[in-house]
């Protein structure tokens, strides 16, 4: 490029991410790889690769920065203020900042992939700071430890804090699943 000079500089150089090196962490009955992370991005942004069993996701929680979800293979339904809808593969669903949200994969078989983009980048530390490290994106969670659970549980609402997030009654979502729903969800977290 001849006119180089006159561009806005930068020395950060590309980032690349091959599956042997990205990091993988157990997230409660999830599985999720960090594809490319704040420190990749200068915090723009990160990508997350989510393996979602049957009965997987997060507990209810909001966040202040935006959040894409784009649905690989299976399906997921997502909760948003008062609404659900169901994401299939080749679909994409946007969480706006500080919306209360929740995904859930309700299939009794089927497990979900997805991609997450997050913007800002950070939500992949919070991963790393509750999560078990597991050897590869499909590598299962070990199996639940109530006690373990019960601690995290305690310890979500001053993590979540760091990261300007807020974890939410783990009922917000419920009045929206049906009973056989729900007990897949609790198959999933080992109660």
């Amino acid at each position: 490029m001849s006119d180089q000079h006159a561009l806005p500089g930068t020395t950060r150089p590309f980032a690349i991410s091959t599956p042997a090196k990205r990091p993988a962490y157990a997230v409660g009955p999830d599985t999720y790889s960090f594809v490319m992370t704040g420190k990749d991005t200068a915090g723009a942004y990160a990508v997350i690769d989510m393996l979602v069993p049957p009965g997987g996701g997060p507990m209810p929680h909001a966040h202040e920065f935006e959040e894409m979800f784009y649905v690989l293979e299976g399906e997921v339904e997502a909760f948003c203020h008062d609404a659900r809808t169901t994401v299939a593969a080749g679909a994409a669903i946007n969480i706006p900042g500080w919306a209360p949200h929740v995904f859930k994969n309700l299939s009794a078989t089927v497990p979900a992939r997805m991609f997450c983009v997050v913007a800002k980048a950070g939500l992949e530390e919070q991963f790393a700071e509750i999560g078990i490290p597991v050897a590869t994106r499909t590598t299962p969670p070990p199996p639940p430890d109530p006690a373990k659970q019960a601690e995290m549980a305690k310890k979500m609402p001053a993590i979540a804090a760091r990261y300007n997030a807020k974890i939410l009654p783990p009922d917000t979502f419920d009045h929206l699943m049906t009973a056989a729903e729900l007990a897949i969800v609790k198959l999933a977290n080992g109660k």
